[in-house]
């Protein structure tokens, strides 16, 4: 993790706690700003040190609550450089919990009262926030572009802090592209100017980013195979981290203890020092969490994702997985991106418009000014020559054409105002759609998990062990897995229906109320005979009168266990059944037809029977697993890559086989988008 520094830090929940302060000082602070004998502006510094330095890098919640006091009474004051500080300090505490949506708003306020007061400290500080939040979204050339305009400000004010800040920024945009000798260069000169002013916390960042940049290269080293230059560059990487931390400690910077421990952890498991990574890696978890921290949380979490599954620990390293994937959503949230552009284009938009509104206003007062001389020149040469009228003659009528133009401009103007009006409108409307098919498809979501069966069902009715892997490619999805205990059997159907998303999902329900039909109501034991039936059930809903040539249905795998006998009866449609006995897989091919109408006629399904043994494992699939694109050729995962996966994993638990093939599909994937829906069942006897 490498900490993006300007003015950001943490977010808000009103608690009581103590300040991080000596308690003399902290008496100190409060006295001067509960006291209304004092001037305002001594206050309200008062109010704002007791804040930041007494909770912004410890208790962030409390820093937020303490800060909206300063702004509320230096907005009743008309104060406005201390109403931007204050609404810059919260959006700190929103940035340093990854909630970027509402780091914008504040950081956004603030910097329109710093350029309405001309506060250009304050804009470039501003600036370097708006920045932060680009290179945390992964973008880099807007990242830039803030950094470099804040720069620009920073040099022609001599703010040294500032400009350190900005050059550690920078720094860290180079390290993320791979160019470490610019990272160096720029995190250098941003050490020398924090060590030169005193400032321990910039000088402990740009420590921690130089050991960044070392261990980047040693990674690339251990890529390579040149095992010593991979032990000297992460022995250097330690040491900068190291100092970092130390320095952290003493100023009890809690969250940049945080990324101290999870960066030397790190290193650690780069080499298979996994005790020592674990202990570190730990620590910044328990600390990020009391912090609310989520980015550090997510390091965490996925460091000791790693770490625990090297060792062994599969129920840990699962906790730590669903943590990360977690924390990590939620950084990258559609939301938070969607409401730094909306920011952005609204203050862009706001800036132009009050420029076009000084220009407006300058143009009147020349005009005023131009047309008051002409009035006195008149009054002043009335007895003149009659030649001269001529001249004013046409002086009127060159006026008349410049008046008659700035009509045509002022309707015009009009006029576009108008279609921007229009625009928005429709943007809105197009907006509220979208919005309403969403929640649409996501109740829709919330009645198709009300039809698939539970798993306390599945896990109090069926005498044996078993997973289910479900993972839809949309919201809602075309695969869906059906189980009910009738006539002293467990059924259980994997199925794929014809699409994915909403056209799928409908298909589902269709069959999941078919199946019910089949089994419950009507009684129908064979598995054979219950996809005979739902092929006409479904044929008779789909093309009612006949005369359409639909080919819509499902593939499936239907199941139905004696467990008391040892039984397996099955019907297959299309996908295969595995069962995997003493490490050998036994294959059962399916009819090559799905449960739907089939060009080549309908033919009746096979019934398979099948004597079970204690420690087989039976597995049912629809074809999303295997037909996954992904690796380094971005190519499918194939069934022949699946057998040897389940082969590979068949002595686990069902829970960590399950994990398993989850972590396998994910790293398969990779970046590419999922094709289509997943379904995986197994069942250990």
């Amino acid at each position: 993790m490498k900490l993006l520094l300007y003015t950001a830090l943490f977010l808000p929940l009103l608690v009581a706690a103590q300040p991080n302060l000596p308690k003399k000082k902290a008496d100190s602070l409060w006295a001067v700003w509960s006291n209304p004998q004092q001037p305002d502006t001594n206050r309200l510094k008062a109010i704002h040190d007791y804040a930041w330095n007494g909770y912004l890098f410890t208790k962030p919640d409390s820093a937020f609550y303490y800060t909206q006091l300063e702004y509320d009474f230096a907005k009743t004051k008309g104060l406005k450089k201390q109403m931007a500080r204050a609404l810059n300090t919260q959006g700190v505490s929103f940035y340093s919990r990854g909630d970027y949506a509402n780091a914008i708003v504040y950081y956004t306020k603030s910097l329109k009262i710093k350029e309405e007061i001309g506060d250009k400290r304050g804009i470039a500080a501003s600036l370097g926030n708006i920045g932060n939040i680009y290179i945390n979204q992964r973008d880099d050339a807007n990242a830039i572009t803030y950094y470099t305009k804040s720069l620009k400000i920073q040099e022609e004010i001599r703010d040294r802090k500032g400009i350190a800040n900005v050059l550690n920024n920078l720094g860290l945009i180079y390290d993320n592209q791979g160019h470490h000798s610019q990272a160096i260069d720029y995190f250098t000169k941003s050490l020398k100017i924090f060590e030169e002013t005193g400032y321990k916390q910039g000088k402990a960042l740009s420590l921690n980013n130089i050991g960044n940049v070392y261990r980047s290269q040693g990674d690339s080293a251990t890529d390579a195979g040149n095992s010593k230059l991979s032990a000297d560059k992460y022995a250097k990487a330690i040491d900068y981290h190291t100092q970092s931390l130390k320095i952290r400690e003493e100023i009890e910077d809690k969250q940049g203890i945080a990324i101290s421990l999870n960066n030397i952890g790190n290193i650690y498991t780069k080499q298979d020092k996994f005790h020592l990574a674990f202990d570190y890696n730990n620590r910044a978890l328990n600390m990020a969490q009391e912090l609310g921290a989520i980015l550090q949380t997510k390091d965490a979490a996925y460091m000791l994702w790693k770490i625990n599954k090297r060792l062994g620990k599969h129920k840990e390293s699962l906790e730590m997985y669903e943590l990360y994937i977690e924390t990590r959503d939620s950084i990258l949230s559609e939301e938070n991106q969607k409401e730094v552009m909306r920011q952005e284009f609204q203050y862009n938009y706001g800036k132009k418009a009050a420029a076009d509104s000084v220009a407006n206003a300058k143009a009147n007062e020349i005009r005023d000014a131009h047309i008051a001389q002409q009035t006195a020149e008149i009054k002043a040469k009335r007895n003149q020559q009659y030649a001269l009228y001529g001249g004013l003659f046409l002086v009127l009528v060159f006026a008349g054409f410049i008046y008659n133009r700035f009509k045509i401009t002022q309707k015009q103007k009009g006029i576009i105002e108008e279609k921007e009006k229009e625009t928005s409108l429709q943007k809105h409307t197009i907006e509220e759609k979208h919005k309403e098919i969403t929640d649409s498809i996501h109740y829709a979501k919330r009645i198709q998990d009300a039809m698939l069966t539970s798993e306390d069902y599945i896990t109090e009715h069926f005498n044996a062990e078993c997973f289910i892997l479900f993972k839809p490619k949309d919201i809602v999805a075309g695969d869906f897995y059906w189980a009910a205990f009738q006539h002293n059997k467990f059924y259980i159907a994997t199925a794929d229906c014809t699409g994915h998303g909403v056209p799928g999902a409908f298909m589902s329900l269709l069959n999941i109320s078919f199946l019910n039909e089949n089994v419950i109501e009507r009684g129908i034991q064979s598995p054979a005979l219950i996809l005979n039936e739902q092929r006409k059930e479904i044929i008779k809903a789909l093309n009612p009168k006949g005369n359409e040539n639909s080919k819509d249905g499902m593939d499936c795998v239907l199941c139905a266990f004696d467990i008391t006998n040892l039984k397996l009866e099955f019907s297959a449609a299309n996908n295969p059944v595995w069962i995997i006995r003493s490490k050998e897989l036994i294959e059962f091919k399916p009819d090559k037809m799905p449960v739907g109408k089939y060009e080549e006629g309908a033919k009746d399904f096979s019934t398979h029977t099948f004597d079970l043994q204690k420690g087989d494992t039976i597995y049912t699939f629809t074809d999303g697993y295997a037909d996954q694109f992904g690796g380094e050729k971005g190519k499918k995962f194939k069934y022949s890559k699946l057998k040897e996966l389940l082969l590979s994993i068949n002595q686990e638990s069902l829970k960590v086989q399950k994990q398993m093939m989850e972590e396998t599909f994910m790293a398969w994937k990779g970046d590419l988008e999922q094709v289509d829906d997943v379904l995986v069942i197994g069942v250990k006897i």
